[in-house]
This record gives C-alpha cells, structure tokens and sequence, in this order.
C-alpha cells in the first residue's frame, strides 16, 4: 500500500492542474548551499587574518620586552617594524575582503527608507523601520507639545505675579 501512494505521490503533478507549492525550507537549504563555500572562504580568511594580526602584535611586544630586558631602552628594530607591518598589513587585507563581500545594490538600498522603496530590502525589516519611525515622531510631537505646555505657563498672570512676590 505504501508502494501506491509513493508512485501516486509522484504521478499526481503531471495531471494536476495545481501548480506545487513552494516549500520554504527548501528554499533556505538551497540558499544556504549557494553561499556556503562563500562564508567558509570568509571564516577561513577571517581566522588567518587574526592570527597574522596577532602574530604581529606578539612580535612587536616579545621585541620590546626584550631590548627593555637587555639595554634599558627600546628602539625600533627590524622585529617590531617586521610586527607592525604584518599587524597593517593584516588589517587592510581584512578590509579588501570585507569591501569584496559587500554588493554595490546594498548601497543604493541603504538610503532613508521612504513609501517608494518599501518592500525593496524585506517585509519585516520595513514593518520595523516604520514602527521606530514613529515612535521617533510621537516622541518628537510630545516633546514640543510639553515645550508649548512650559511656555504657555510660563507666561500666565498667576505665574508671574506668584514671580514678583518671591522676588520681594
């Protein structure tokens, strides 16, 4: 019976007029297999990359300790130069990466979200970025509510004749 139902499991798209349904799972495990020699490569050159900054800085400051240790003084000798250098080298290499990995179409998106770009970047991000954008507004109208509240007050009669009898 089980051998039924798998062949009719199979057979059923052809002479169905429905289209198959898109299995999102599916969709994030093919996402994830396209971009994930993209992110090993990235981790890869991430951890290689700290090590050499590491390995730089560790040099710069065996060397010191050293010719602290042995003169009294430190100088700039080839070791800490050598130190320095694979520290910065390290460090523009790691920004080359992290530029090669962002995608010129980010950029553009990355402008105020307005009502023409909604739904550009992703639904929920859009749903959050309004929702914070409100509150900012709301918070922004009370403050000038209580700021027109403060001098309404300020310049009432009661207030300023309470003023002039503190002052005598």
């Amino acid at each position: 019976m089980k051998w039924l139902l798998l062949i009719f499991s199979v057979i059923k798209p052809f002479f169905s007029s429905e289209h198959p349904t898109i299995n999102p799972v599916e969709e994030i495990k093919d996402l994830i297999r396209s971009n994930a020699v993209a992110v090993i490569t990235l981790f890869a050159a991430a951890s290689a990359l700290a090590t050499m900054f590491a390995g730089g800085l560790l040099l710069v400051a065996v060397d010191i300790g050293a010719q602290f240790d042995q003169n009294g003084f430190v100088y700039f000798s080839s070791m800490i130069i050598m130190g320095l250098a694979l520290s910065l080298v390290s460090l523009i290499i790691g920004a080359v990466i992290v530029r090669s990995f962002q995608e010129p179409k980010r950029e553009k998106q990355r402008e105020t979200l307005t009502k023409e770009n909604v739904g550009v970047v992703h639904p929920l991000q859009d749903a959050l970025a309004l929702l914070v954008m409100d509150f900012v507004k709301e918070r922004e109208f009370n403050r000038a509510a209580e700021a027109a509240h403060a001098a309404e007050r300020a310049t009432t009669p009661r207030n300023i004749e309470t003023e002039e009898e503190i002052r005598h």
